[in-house]
C-alpha cells in the first residue's frame, strides 16, 4: 500500500478484526510506517467501544424490583445468587459479540453508503452531460432543416487547395459554420468569424483553430435573435479576437 487506504472504513473493520484477506497485511504494513493512520486507527477504537456501549439503559418494572429486594434480604449472609452469577456468565459473552456484530455492520452500512453515494454523483454527472449533448444535436438538426435557414460558401479567391467555408443561419435558431482547407496560423492569432448585418457594424460570432487538415468549426454561438445578415466573413486576427475585425480577409460570402 503506498499511500493512505482509499476507505477509512478499512481502519473501523481493522480495529475490529473484520478486514480480511491481502487488505489486512498490506493496512497493517502502512500503519507501521504512517502516524497518521495509527492515530485515525485509535479513533476508529474509541468509536467501537462507543459503540458497545450505546444502548439506552432500561428501568426495570417496579414489580421486578421488589422482587429482587426480597431475594436479597432473604438469602444468607455468604450465600452466592448462584442463579443471578450463571445468567451473567451466560449473558455477558453474548452481549459482547452481539456489540461485535453490530459495530461491524454499522462500519459497513456506512461504508456501503458513502459508495452509493459517489456512484449516484458520477451518474447524475453523466446524465447531465448527456442532456447537455442531446439539446445541443437538436438545435444543430432544427437549425439545419428550419426552411428559412440560409446557407451561404465563403471562399479564398484562387488559392489551392481552396479554403472553403460553409455558413447555415437562422436569425431565430442561430449560426453553425464549417471551414475546410484553411491554413494553419501562427501562434498568437486566430480566426474570427463574422456576421455583417444588413445595418450596423460587423457582428463577432466567435473564434476557431484548425486541425492538421485545415478543418474548423463553430457550432451555436452566442449572437442577437433577429438579425438579418447581408454577409459573413472570416479574418484572421489576436488570439482571442477583437470586438470590430482588424485582420485580412480569408473567407468572405453574400447571404441570398
Amino acid at each position: 500500500m503506498n499511500g493512505h487506504p482509499q476507505f477509512e472504513e478499512d481502519l473501523d473493520l481493522y480495529g475490529l478484526g473484520a478486514l480480511e484477506g491481502e487488505e489486512t497485511q498490506e493496512l497493517a504494513s502502512h500503519l507501521e510506517v504512517c502516524p497518521e493512520c495509527r492515530q485515525k486507527l485509535e479513533e476508529a477504537r474509541a468509536r467501537v467501544a462507543l459503540l458497545a456501549l450505546a444502548v439506552p439503559p432500561e428501568v426495570p418494572p417496579r414489580r421486578v424490583k421488589e422482587r429482587l429486594l426480597k431475594q436479597i434480604a432473604g438469602r444468607r449472609p455468604g450465600e452466592r445468587p448462584a442463579r443471578r452469577a450463571f445468567f451473567w456468565q451466560w449473558a455477558a459473552p453474548a452481549l459482547a459479540g452481539l456489540s461485535l456484530v453490530l459495530a461491524v455492520w454499522a462500519v459497513g452500512l456506512r461504508r456501503d453508503n458513502k459508495k452509493l453515494v459517489r456512484q449516484v454523483r458520477e451518474l447524475e454527472g453523466k446524465q447531465q452531460t448527456m442532456n447537455a449533448e442531446v439539446t445541443r444535436a437538436r438545435a444543430v438538426l432544427e437549425l439545419l432543416t428550419a426552411p428559412e435557414t440560409a446557407k451561404v460558401t465563403l471562399v479564398a479567391g484562387e488559392a489551392h487547395p481552396v479554403p472553403q467555408g460553409k455558413v447555415f443561419y437562422h436569425p431565430q435558431k442561430g449560426l453553425l459554420f464549417y471551414a475546410a482547407s484553411l491554413p494553419a496560423l501562427p501562434s498568437g492569432k486566430t480566426y474570427q468569424l463574422w456576421l455583417v448585418p444588413t445595418q450596423g457594424n460587423p457582428i463577432s460570432a466567435g473564434i476557431f483553430q484548425t486541425d492538421a487538415h485545415g478543418n474548423g468549426e463553430v457550432l451555436l454561438p452566442q449572437l442577437p435573435a433577429g438579425v438579418a445578415a447581408k454577409a459573413f466573413a472570416v479574418t484572421v486576427e489576436p488570439a482571442g479576437g477583437v470586438p470590430q475585425p482588424t485582420g485580412a480577409k480569408v473567407l468572405v460570402g453574400l447571404s441570398t
